[in-house]
């Protein structure tokens, strides 16, 4: 194999890694109008769970309350009872002040079971907002999320044509040719191989000697950029295929 057909074989190497990443980024990141309506379902979801744990913690500080009331009425039905059977305005006295104490903690709590019950059917009104989706809003996002479906099946059967194509490569190129690839790689991954540009790097834009360019651009030597150490090429003599 000469050197033009060794760094023919690199560069296609090169671009079918490029290729790869680019199908891979595009496979891992769903489009901006698909990444929106995710995020708008996931602060959704985010809002109905606070809502949730809001009604646990209420539905909670409810049955307290209510145990509570429910002694604080038994309390208050007992002085009342006294109050029925006392002696003197001593008696009296005590037993009413202690009633008037029940009274108004009853009073404090049957306020807050008010607020509950009242924050309880907000909580729920939000809630029943929050899981009705609107009709154009679904569809919408039935359409897009279909799209990106079949988006993602395309990039992998893409996916699936490179990783033969450079399956292919590796074979045409041997085992030793392709140590040296990796190696270059390995030190110098995800741009090993780089076209000119013009007179100067494309990679580090460093400006090439006149001497270098030239034998670049003769193809008869693979050549090495002076400053990053990546493998040049003449973009001219290896265009892109359609």
């Amino acid at each position: 194999m000469t050197p033009a057909q060794q760094l023919a074989g690199f560069v296609a190497l090169q671009r079918l890694l490029d290729r790869r990443g680019r199908l891979r980024r595009e496979r891992e990141d769903p489009p901006p109008e698909l990444a929106a309506i995710r995020q708008r379902n996931t602060s959704q979801m985010r809002a109905m769970d606070l809502a949730r744990k809001r009604q646990e913690e209420l539905t909670g500080e409810q049955r307290s309350l209510q145990r509570e009331l429910e002694a604080l009425r038994e309390e208050q039905e007992h002085f009342r009872k006294q109050k029925t059977m006392v002696t003197n305005m001593k008696q009296l006295t005590a037993v009413v002040s202690a009633l008037d104490h029940v009274q108004v903690q009853i009073k404090a709590k049957e306020d807050r079971l008010l607020v509950i019950w009242q924050e309880m059917e907000g909580l729920e009104q939000e809630l029943q907002t929050l899981q009705a989706e609107d009709p154009d809003e679904q569809a919408e996002r039935q359409l897009v999320e279909e799209a990106w479906q079949q988006r993602q099946q395309q990039l992998d059967q893409e996916l699936g044509e490179v990783d033969l194509e450079f399956r292919a490569m590796q074979r045409r190129l041997g085992e030793e040719m392709m140590e040296q690839f990796k190696k270059l790689w390995s030190s110098r991954k995800p741009h090993a191989v780089v076209p000119l540009d013009g007179t100067a790097c494309s990679y580090c834009h460093a400006e090439l000697r006149p001497s270098l360019v030239q034998q670049i651009r003769s193809g008869e030597e693979m050549q090495h950029c002076d400053s990053c150490r990546r493998l040049l090429f003449d973009p001219e003599q290896h265009p892109v295929s359609a």
